[in-house]
């Protein structure tokens, strides 16, 4: 599926609605934690409830929140510009990495209460890379 195409069938439309919605879905939650991650003062970033934030490095959170604005606005630029869909792949396959790691780091820390989200969020953004394939 190419982003500047016109989809013809009903089918296909509603397909294109869906990848559409589900790349905003998944660009809002990581533009705001970008957003936090990346601007927040170091002593706010410590209240967070990010179990991984107070122990991290400074550079590491920063690298973090810059991975997840870029990624995010890959989701959606290519989608509103002539940049090639590609780079929706690639920001779905970047976001994806990182859920998969804070995933991870969030159920060994037994930080469970946010994990129904964060399903659905990897979901989404495995729903984009299968639209891609």
């Amino acid at each position: 599926m190419t982003d500047g195409a016109l989809p013809t069938s009903p089918r296909m439309k509603a397909l294109v609605i869906a990848d559409w919605a589900a790349r905003i879905l998944v660009a809002v939650p990581f533009v705001i934690a970008a957003w936090l991650e990346g601007l927040s003062s170091p002593a706010d970033l410590v209240t967070m409830d990010l179990v991984w934030i107070p122990g991290a490095p400074l550079w590491l959170v920063r690298g973090i929140a810059l991975v997840e604005a870029l990624a995010a606005v890959g989701l959606i630029l290519p989608g509103l510009t002539r940049l090639p869909g590609r780079l929706v792949t690639v920001s779905a396959v970047a976001l994806l990495i990182v859920q998969v790691s804070a995933f991870g780091f969030d159920f060994a820390q037994g930080a469970v209460d946010q994990l129904a989200v964060k399903t659905i969020v990897m979901a989404l953004t495995i729903s984009i890379l299968w639209v891609r394939r």
